[in-house]
């Protein structure tokens, strides 16, 4: 390995890390990384460098610079310190992985973010990215879900939509500052759409007092669209956590933990904090998944029981795949689940097949009279 001949690919965990070295061919594995191919993959354990805003200095706020450097302006960039936190000296394991990060980003040409598919992620990024402070070219690999074949065509192929792409990064951390610095100017950027069945409205509503009542089909909140539906919505994250709280006795850091296990070991979508419809890439692989769900031994006489897949959770109200879509499986067959990760699976599984089940038309009858002479 000498100089400038690697490309480097930096993501949020190990588990990540390790999915996405098996899928590009880089299987030897070192010290905080895996090497082969002509790649190194390698992790950071988290958000190890904080952004912290600096609300004291000259504040930028304008979508016509370009949006990191705006948000390099308006932060600076410390590593984490969780020692007393987690009660043991974390700090020393960072510093490590920090120094191996590092070492491999000064041998590389090329960086490639594969940091978690959301705003966070990116934020995550650039704030080690202006840590360092090594000039390198960049390429985001969007990774909402960690097939093989996704993650070849991100990594390898780099298929992504960059004109989409940096205008929603750019809203984004335009996005982002206006609330940290509790500005008035009105948000930018693609509303967030959220469906919301009845049911999970008054869950809502009880485990968190928020008043859901509402007189009209939608409602529009901080650039925020929510659409009231009788029918099963697909997950997001936030849902997710509702229905795990109350049908499995889940508590909201156990959901997290194992969504991003089964994301991590390829089996349902990435779960995304907000949005629960999906774009029409997503709805066509389900075509596919919903013939691997025939065969499955839980799930199977239901799949073959519905013939079409229902549109009506598409996207329609001029969503950008960027802030997220609903939680839907991947087509692989589960094994080796704990118990726990089986259960949240089953729980998805069924609401992705109640949400893409047609609802049939009732046909009103007719009584007709017979004609008397």
């Amino acid at each position: 390995m000498t100089k400038n001949n690697l490309i480097t690919v930096v993501t949020d965990h190990q588990f990540a890390a390790d999915t996405i070295a098996k899928a590009i061919g880089a299987n030897e594995k070192h010290d905080g990384y895996y090497l082969g191919n002509g790649y190194a993959v390698t992790w950071t354990g988290g958000h190890v460098i904080e952004a912290t805003f600096k609300p004291e200095e000259s504040f930028v706020l304008s979508t016509d610079m370009d949006c990191r450097l705006v948000f390099a302006h308006n932060f600076e960039f410390t590593m984490r310190d969780f020692d007393e936190l987690v009660g043991y000296k974390k700090s020393e394991h960072d510093k490590r992985q920090l120094e191996t990060i590092k070492a491999l980003w000064k041998k590389s040409d090329t960086i490639i973010n594969a940091m978690i598919p959301d705003i966070e992620g990116d934020l995550a990024f650039l704030s080690l990215y202006y840590f360092f402070a090594i000039p390198k070219n960049v390429r985001r690999a969007w990774l909402p879900i960690m097939t093989k074949g996704a993650i070849v065509n991100a990594i390898i192929k780099g298929k992504i939509d960059t004109e989409r792409y940096e205008k929603w990064l750019s809203d984004s951390i335009y996005n982002h500052l206006v609330k940290l610095t509790k500005s008035t100017k009105e948000k930018v950027g693609a509303f967030i759409v959220d469906e919301m069945s009845d049911d999970i409205a008054e869950k809502v509503e009880n485990q968190y007092g928020i008043d859901m009542s509402h007189d009209s089909d939608a409602c529009v909140v901080d650039n925020r669209l929510v659409i009231f539906t009788q029918h099963k919505s697909l997950y997001n994250l936030t849902g997710l956590l509702v229905d795990a709280a109350t049908e499995l006795d889940f508590t909201h850091e156990k959901t997290v933990q194992t969504a991003m296990m089964l994301y991590v070991k390829k089996l349902i979508s990435y779960p995304f904090t907000q949005q629960n419809t999906i774009p029409y890439d997503v709805w066509k692989l389900m075509l596919t998944n919903k013939q691997v769900l025939a065969y499955n031994t839980k799930w199977g006489k239901k799949v073959k029981r519905y013939q079409k897949l229902s549109r009506r959770h598409n996207f329609r109200s001029g969503e950008t795949i960027f802030n997220g879509h609903g939680i839907v499986t991947t087509g692989l067959h589960p094994t080796d689940l704990t118990r726990d990760e089986e259960k949240l699976y089953n729980m998805i599984v069924k609401r992705v097949l109640d949400a893409f089940t047609s609802v049939k038309s009732k046909r009103k009858k007719t009584n007709r009279k017979a004609k008397t002479a």
